[in-house]
């Protein structure tokens, strides 16, 4: 019997996936598609307390493949969750929490990694990987569109964790800063088949030469990324298709290509697995190319002199303006091991051992983010960062703080004025929900002003 989805599929697609799948897999996956997706989200460990915080949600069961993930009865109205913009857990489809077992399985733990993300928004797989990298690691996070890189950052600050920089850059912008990674995770642009359920949109753009393109594309950035890859560094190949031209055979390219041994991969498909589709494996690189082992040192050594005295003048001019802004370094747990620099206009503490990075970041991409950012100055204030409030590294007692109740915190997030208690203290005012951060307010005794950020604010009026 031939079982044909409710949601209408594209024929070339159906004839093609049905021949690599099989009858059987197909007509799990025909059923499926005729479903309600399921809906997911994966707890912030670093935030999220089991003991004193509810989803917003019924919990049904554990997303099997990450230890964080949860799968709930029903899609709540997670706009209206303050704990969602505290960064207490992020919506993600439960197939792109795989990056966690991925990571847990195959990177070294034994040591601080140095981790990219190469096409990151909206920062699902980015946020996931933060949260099981070893101590002491950093992850350069990366999304190429201008907007989707806002989207991007915003979900970086919210996740809180301080040892993360945000680029908008084109993977051959990396390879010319000459940055060298342990791990790689490429979710390359793709045909998007695994989203046909949840966005008719992926169905009307989908075609056998937009599959043929995208798998050509993937080539190129995959070409441009790998000499920024350590020898015998981790590549984490990963698609939302069933295809094999973007998916098996764009890994049997790389392993020959480039000497590399396939360690794992996987096909999530609707029918088999509680998901929307993707493919991921993950690549260890075997060969040793001296062409790629340039390190942030052989590229000081190697800078020009122009460049090293555009370098020194930046620095001496960095140094200058940090001077009027040391007392923020008590505003962060941990200060001694950050150093304090400018990024624009904004101040941002960067983790003292990633500094040389940072610093090559600055000059050779576009970075949007760096570590905690800490203020930006006013007249004679400095105005703390949304991102200070929401990060781990937040020093509680460097101010006045506020608990707010949940109609009292929507209202904060709706960017509208807020009453506090009247003994709170005047001026700065870290403002919270469930003992979690939601940003600030400047008290002024008989009003506040609310400092949430303009571009994160809730627009939603009902509170259904």
């Amino acid at each position: 019997m031939t079982t044909t989805p409710k949601t209408t599929l594209p024929e070339e697609f159906s004839t093609y996936t049905r021949e690599i799948m099989g009858e059987q897999r197909w007509t799990r996956f025909a059923e499926a598609m005729g479903e309600e997706p399921p809906v997911s989200v994966r707890l912030n460990p670093m935030k999220f307390r089991s003991d004193s915080m509810a989803l917003p949600a019924e919990e049904d069961e554990p997303v099997e493949w990450c230890r964080e993930g949860r799968y709930l009865k029903e899609r709540p109205m997670f706009t209206l969750d303050p704990l969602l913009h505290a960064g207490a857990y992020y919506v993600q489809e439960a197939a792109s929490m795989y990056i966690t077992q991925v990571i847990r399985d195959h990177a070294p733990a034994d040591r601080p990694l140095m981790v990219l993300d190469l096409c990151a928004a909206p920062g699902g797989k980015s946020t996931a990987m933060r949260s099981v990298l070893p101590e002491g690691s950093l992850l350069m996070t990366n999304e190429p569109m201008r907007p989707r890189a806002n989207i991007l950052m915003e979900n970086i600050q919210k996740f809180g964790h301080p040892d993360v920089i945000v680029t908008n850059n084109y993977a051959i912008d990396y390879q010319r800063s000459r940055l060298q990674f342990d791990v790689i995770l490429a979710d390359v642009p793709c045909s998007g088949e695994g989203m046909f359920r949840k966005d008719e949109g992926a169905i009307r753009e989908w075609s056998v030469a937009n599959v043929k393109k995208c798998a050509a594309l993937q080539r190129e950035i995959i070409t441009d990324i790998m000499p920024c890859l350590r020898d015998g560094g981790l590549l984490v190949y990963s698609t939302c298709t069933y295809n094999k031209q973007e998916d098996e055979e764009n890994v049997d390219f790389i392993c020959s290509e480039w000497q590399m041994e396939k360690l794992s991969e996987r096909h999530f498909i609707p029918g088999e697995t509680r998901s929307e589709g993707l493919y991921m494996a993950a690549l260890r690189q075997t060969g040793s190319d001296a062409s790629q082992q340039t390190t942030i040192s052989m590229l000081d050594s190697s800078a020009t002199k122009k460049d090293k005295k555009q370098k020194r003048r930046g620095k001496a001019s960095a140094e200058q303006a940090v001077k009027g802004a040391k007392e923020m370094s008590g505003w962060i747990k941990g200060n001694e091991d950050f150093s304090i620099t400018t990024l624009g206009q904004r101040f941002v503490a960067v983790r003292k051992q990633w500094r040389n990075v940072y610093d090559t970041a600055m000059e050779k991409l576009r970075v949007m983010h760096a570590g905690i950012e800490l203020g930006e100055p006013k007249g004679k204030d400095i105005i703390p960062s949304e991102c200070l409030a929401l990060s781990t590294a937040f020093n509680p007692e460097a101010f006045a703080t506020a608990e707010l109740n949940r109609d009292t915190a929507i209202a904060y997030l709706r960017r509208e004025p807020i009453q506090l208690p009247p003994d709170t203290p005047r001026g700065f005012v870290a403002v919270g929900y469930q003992g979690l951060n939601l940003g600030f307010v400047k008290n002024l005794g008989n009003r506040t002003n609310n400092l949430f950020p303009q571009e994160w604010r809730i627009r939603m009026q009902n509170d259904a």
